[in-house]
């Protein structure tokens, strides 16, 4: 083997043995959705894929019911009454791991307060246990993300096809650029099929395109399904408890897009080591 094929190889292992965590914060632009539904069942299905998938509760809107985080501390807890990281985070029966980042009154916050840098680094420690972090996420009082990694990682707007919801999600997309600058978000359309949620987002890239020149990313469609709500009464995810629906087959789709591993491994599979 030459010494490039050589290098080649020891760099790709080393990126398997040492994947550089993703972290994606999932806002929702739908006042009634159930994001704790959405975010688990997308975490199910990614650890369904072979990831070590971390849930971040950071909303003041969504249920830390929902996660099973209510009697968990927080990661501010973690820097202002001295419990262990291990203390913050559990495991769910679903296979994936969620912590809560605050407590409904630290939302606010200063991203420059010496309690948030040292939640930032703790958080980022805590990010490289892990293959994907999802954040189920909401913008605070001055429109930003409630903690500096997270602002600079990926962000995803879920919206549904209703008017409000739409303009919901445009306005979230403007209020994080006057803070950010421009940048690339993801689109998730729940309640709709693949065709309906096309269109829903030709029509939001197109305005985003034109007015704040920023582009969108489409990530997938999430079906009306009665059997994501027949399998939470179950405790259980619908990948698992029905996994012929079609909403398993959206959330495994969506899985697939955020899952970079699987890139990876079809690198490696394309490689020639000999």
């Amino acid at each position: 083997m030459s010494n490039f094929q050589n290098d080649q190889a020891a760099g790709l292992r080393r990126i398997m043995a040492a994947p550089k965590p993703r972290v994606v914060s999932i806002i929702s632009a739908a006042s009634t959705h159930d994001q704790p539904r959405m975010m688990t069942n997308l975490a199910a299905s990614i650890g369904n894929q072979g990831c070590d998938v971390l849930i971040v509760h950071a909303s003041q809107d969504s249920r830390e019911s929902g996660y099973g985080t209510n009697k968990l501390p927080s990661l501010f807890d973690v820097v202002d009454e001295g419990y262990s990281v291990a203390n913050a985070v559990a495991s769910s029966s679903q296979g994936f791991y969620v912590t809560k980042l605050m407590q409904k009154n630290q939302f606010n916050t200063s991203l420059e307060s010496d309690v948030s840098k040292q939640v930032n680094h703790i958080f980022n420690e805590l990010a490289r246990q892990y293959e994907i972090v999802l954040v189920d996420a909401m913008l605070n009082e001055n429109h930003l993300l409630p903690l500096k990694i997270l602002n600079e990682g990926e962000i995803i707007i879920q919206l549904t096809r209703q008017p409000e919801s739409i303009k919901q999600a445009y306005t979230l997309i403007k209020r994080i650029c006057s803070q950010l600058g421009r940048r690339a978000f993801g689109i998730i359309v729940d309640e709709a099929t693949d065709a309906q949620a096309q269109i829903v987002f030709r029509n939001i890239s197109q305005v985003a395109r034109r007015f704040m020149q920023i582009e969108l990313e489409f990530f997938g469609a999430i079906p009306n399904d009665d059997h994501v709500s027949r399998a939470a009464k179950l405790g259980r995810t619908v990948i698992d408890a029905f996994p012929m629906a079609s909403a398993s087959s959206a959330f495994k789709q969506i899985a697939q897009r955020l899952d970079y591993k699987n890139s990876f491994d079809a690198g490696i599979k394309q490689a020639s080591f000999t």
